[in-house]
């Protein structure tokens, strides 16, 4: 997938190294509870113009009470299934470069603080001279959304990443990327299938307030069978009996409502409704 333009740069996303303090119980717990959700959101980051900045030392960090991060990552003894090396691999990064305390931005006059403890030096005191956003490992004490650090006597909110799905929805909340682009990686995969969408009826047809109609329809389905989206009576999924594209003639399409004016066409692909545009005055539905 192409990388998603925003900020004007690339987002500085932070390693959270004081989401690890030993709080899993062995390794086994370490990658179930743990490593997965985490990897979930690097594979997000990938998705978008990113950049993980880390300590230089966050390796050392307690993934158990007696196992470090680097530990697991060299015990080629452990696990030593396909699966467990992906996920292996997938945070080899949190060891190199770039460590942003090579070139750290804290002011040294600064006071940064976490519940009241001084963690001046951490990616989380760091994270707030930069943009804000940070990684985390789930259950610590580090692990809340949103973080809030004290700098200098007022508090700093760091958008804190602990499973996926957080950071596509925090770039659409402050308009860091298009309608388009969030569709398109918030329902990758599932009911819903963007790719085929014309240009005559696209993304760009749509204003603001019924963006949020769509998507709210869109989330509705995501959570519905197939026998259950064609019986809503809210949705009144039916089968569109005009052209709704000179590509698709030769397929049967069918429309479901976002409100009474709105529509989306398209038609079933497998498990999947591919869209092929939207409907934002009736006028198509006027014909069929």
């Amino acid at each position: 997938m192409t990388s998603t333009r925003f900020w004007g740069s690339d987002l500085q996303i932070l390693f959270n190294e004081l989401s690890l303090t030993g709080q899993f119980h062995d390794q086994d717990a370490f990658i179930k509870n743990g490593l997965l959700l985490f990897v979930g959101v690097l594979k997000e980051m990938q998705r978008f113009s990113t950049v993980l900045l880390k300590r230089s030392d966050a390796w050392n960090k307690m993934i158990t009470p007696s196992i470090t991060l680097h530990s697991f990552l060299i015990n080629n003894a452990f696990r030593k299934s396909d699966e467990v090396r992906r996920w292996k691999l997938a945070i080899v990064d949190l060891t190199k470069e770039p460590f942003w305390d090579h070139d750290s931005k804290q002011n040294p006059d600064s006071t940064y603080l976490l519940d009241g403890a001084d963690i001046r030096g951490s990616s989380s005191a760091e994270a707030c001279e930069r943009d804000k956003a940070i990684v985390s490992f789930v259950s610590s004490s580090a692990s809340i959304d949103p973080l809030n650090i004290i700098r200098n006597g007022i508090n700093v909110p760091l958008l804190n990443l602990t499973r996926s799905g957080k950071l596509i929805e925090s770039l659409w909340t402050n308009k860091h990327i298009s309608f388009e682009s969030y569709l398109k990686t918030r329902f990758s995969g599932g009911k819903l299938d963007f790719s085929k969408v014309e240009k005559k009826i696209d993304f760009n047809k749509i204003q603001s307030e019924e963006q949020f109609l769509f998507i709210g329809t869109f989330k509705k389905i995501e959570g519905l069978t197939w026998d259950q989206v064609y019986s809503d009576k809210g949705l009144d999924y039916k089968e569109y009996h005009g052209n709704i594209s000179v590509h698709n003639r030769s397929i049967k399409t069918y429309k479901f409502r976002a409100s009474k004016k709105i529509r989306c066409h398209g038609y079933r692909e497998k498990d999947s409704f591919v869209i092929v545009g939207f409907e934002i005055d009736h006028k198509l539905s006027d014909r069929g």
